[in-house]
């Protein structure tokens, strides 16, 4: 399986000198773990709920606080034709729940530990109807 296999989501970014009050409010309205972060249109980053749960920790005021100060930098990327398990595999040596997708040099998605075991209990159990 490749990660291009899986479900798009829509993308959501940050920008290097947001506050992280603003990332943090973003992550939250769209209930995701991680966002991309450019500088202009580059991709320069990427800021976690853990980054966040650091400043909190370091007691920064997260209404100055930049992004860029606790993003990690120039964040290891996947393609989308990369195999789900060698990208699986990637995540548990960085240590890391999420992975920019990168096609062409133009950000196309992210890879969460969740997207992974979720194709992985499909390919197990198989797909599950959704009822609605």
């Amino acid at each position: 399986m490749k990660v291009s296999d899986l479900a798009h989501h829509e993308l959501f970014t940050a920008q290097a000198d947001e506050t992280l009050d603003q990332a943090a409010d973003r992550m939250s309205w769209h209930q995701v773990g991680a966002l991309p972060v450019f500088d202009g249109q580059r991709l320069v980053g990427i800021i976690t709920e853990r980054d966040l749960t650091a400043a909190v920790a370091e007691e920064v005021d997260p209404a100055t606080t930049l992004v860029a100060d606790y993003m990690t930098s120039a964040p290891e990327v996947l393609q989308p034709d990369s195999e789900l398990a060698d990208a699986a595999h990637t995540m548990l040596q960085l240590g890391v729940r999420h992975l920019p997708v990168v096609q062409r040099g133009r950000l196309v998605g992210v890879l969460s530990m969740r997207d992974v075991l979720e194709a992985e209990d499909d390919v197990v159990r198989g797909p599950q109807v959704q009822p609605g």
